[in-house]
Formats: C-alpha cells, sequence, structure tokens
C-alpha cells in the first residue's frame, strides 16, 4: 500500500524518477466507507515481511525520506502549473493588444515577467523533453534529480544511506531558492501588473 504521489505534469518526461507516493510503514490501520449518511469502519494491520532484512523503524525512516522529498516536488510541480498559467495570459495579452500603443510599456513588462517565470521552471524541470529520448540530449533538472534519488530508495525496504539524504539536502535547497523567486514574482510583480491592468481598465491577469 502506498500515499498519494506527487504533483504530475501534462506531458511531463522524466529520467529514472519516482513520483510514486511513500510505501506504508507495518503497522495498525483504519479504512472507512463512506455512503450518504452511514459510514462503515474497519480496523486492518500492515505485517512486516518476514523474509525483510530491515526493521519497522528503518522502514519508517524510508517512509519520511521519500515524503519530504515528495512534498518538495509537489511544490514545484504545483508552482509550475501556475507559472504556466500566468506565461498563458500574459502571452494572449502580448498578442491581442500588440497593436495598442497604450499598451506598449505593459507589454514590456509581461515580456520581462514571463521571461523570469520562465527561467524559474526551466530550472526545476527541463521543458525541451518531447519524447522519452530527449534526456538523453536535455540535462535533467532540479525535481527530475530529486525523484531520481527517491526511485533508488525505493528499490527496496532499506533506509536511505547518508549520501542519499546529503543529496537530497543540496537538491531541496536549490528547489527552495528557486521557489522563493517564483514567490517573489507572484506576490510583486504579478501583483503590480494586475494593478497596472486595472488603471487601464483591462481585465485582470488571474493568479
Amino acid at each position: 500500500m502506498r500515499y498519494k504521489g506527487t504533483e504530475r505534469l501534462k506531458g511531463m518526461i522524466l529520467w529514472s524518477a519516482s513520483l510514486a507516493g511513500a510505501k506504508a510503514v507495518p503497522g495498525n490501520y483504519s479504512v472507512q466507507l463512506h455512503l450518504n449518511r452511514d459510514t462503515l469502519s474497519q480496523d486492518f494491520s500492515i505485517l512486516p515481511n518476514p523474509l525483510a532484512e530491515t526493521t519497522v523503524a528503518q522502514m519508517q525512516e524510508q517512509f519520511d525520506f521519500v515524503n519530504g522529498v515528495n512534498q518538495t516536488i509537489d511544490q514545484a510541480h504545483k508552482a509550475i502549473k501556475k507559472i504556466r498559467a500566468v506565461n498563458k495570459k500574459l502571452g494572449e495579452f502580448q498578442k491581442n493588444y500588440a497593436k495598442d500603443e497604450s499598451t506598449k510599456d505593459l507589454r514590456k513588462q509581461a515580456k520581462e515577467l514571463a521571461s523570469a517565470l520562465s527561467k524559474v521552471e526551466k530550472a526545476l524541470y527541463q521543458t525541451q523533453n518531447r519524447s522519452n529520448q530527449d534526456p538523453l540530449n536535455f540535462p535533467i533538472r532540479l525535481t527530475n534529480k530529486l525523484g531520481h534519488i527517491n526511485n533508488l530508495v525505493l528499490m527496496n525496504d532499506f533506509p536511505p544511506t547518508e549520501q542519499d539524504i546529503a543529496v537530497r539536502d543540496e537538491l531541496t535547497k536549490a528547489i527552495e531558492k528557486q521557489l522563493a523567486t517564483y514567490t517573489k514574482l507572484m506576490d510583486q510583480d504579478v501583483a503590480n501588473f494586475n494593478s497596472a491592468f486595472k488603471a487601464k481598465a483591462l481585465d485582470y491577469l488571474i493568479q
């Protein structure tokens, strides 16, 4: 039994990475079935494999590691989805008002904002991937690298190694830096762009 995995982007192509959820740790659980106003509950247990070479505590270490990695990747992929939605609106604006001289400065602002957001997206994910062979030609980016660590850890029931943890920490720090840039752009630059829309009585750019 596995927990929910991470957000997956449309058309996403990854190299040797796992976005799967963490494997449930042996222990006692409860399941509920809701039907109209009725609720049925059933307790059950997941037993450790008697042939396993790891302890339940070590399985918990793996669960915590994979779950933490997935949370980081999930945040990054949700940010990318938001970036794509905003950039689509920015592109539509530039196209629709291309001949409107009164929006020249605003179109320039839109172009610069789209470029800055795309830079974050490209740092997080390899946007040139179109087929499963493309990762051979284009270097994988941050979320793919982090997903690759998860893929290695999930191959068995063993806990992550010290090297796994060190690489995870390094990649997580790099992703968090990109997400901080993304948050600043969304909170400040997109907000300023929307204000300019309002001043010109144009439609808002939906965040």
